[in-house]
């Protein structure tokens, strides 16, 4: 946590001061708007570190303790997911809405519907593992 939350203000900050220094000095939009939303993206990227450290109530992780052994990092790493699909119908979804963005509305409507599939598909798997995964009585294995 102390060097990636340093790290990621740091560039938020760069980028951001880089955005005031460049808009005033060239008055570009897309330079500018880039630079910006560079900045903002650090610090969302902070945003959720900060939450991260705020979840485990601000224990230091092992990796950041100057006094912590090889067996302190061991146990359950976190959660992987499973091979799913809807990563995939997500991005076709963002295709289609792009290309009817520019070609016409059906195309568009074609992946907004794919996106609302996806997201609700992508939201049931993960209720449905979360549950599972929460309640390991409840699963009956026939060997």
């Amino acid at each position: 946590m102390k060097l990636e939350w340093r790290v990621t203000l740091g560039a938020a900050f760069f980028l951001l001061a880089a955005f005031a220094l460049y808009w005033f000095t060239s008055y570009e939009d897309a330079g500018s708007v880039l630079l910006f939303f560079g900045g903002t993206a650090y610090i969302l990227l902070f945003a959720f570190i900060l939450l991260q450290y705020k979840r485990r109530h601000g224990t230091p992780r092992a990796e950041d303790r100057p006094d912590a052994n090889q067996s302190d990092g061991a146990g359950e790493v976190a959660f992987f997911p499973s091979n799913s699909i809807w990563p995939v119908s997500l991005g076709i979804g963002f295709v289609f809405v792009a290309v009817g963005l520019v070609y016409g509305a059906w195309y568009f409507a074609i992946g907004f519907i794919l996106l609302l599939g996806a997201v609700i598909g992508f939201n049931v798997e993960a209720d449905s593992r979360t549950e599972s995964d929460s309640h390991p009585e409840q699963h009956s294995h026939t060997e």
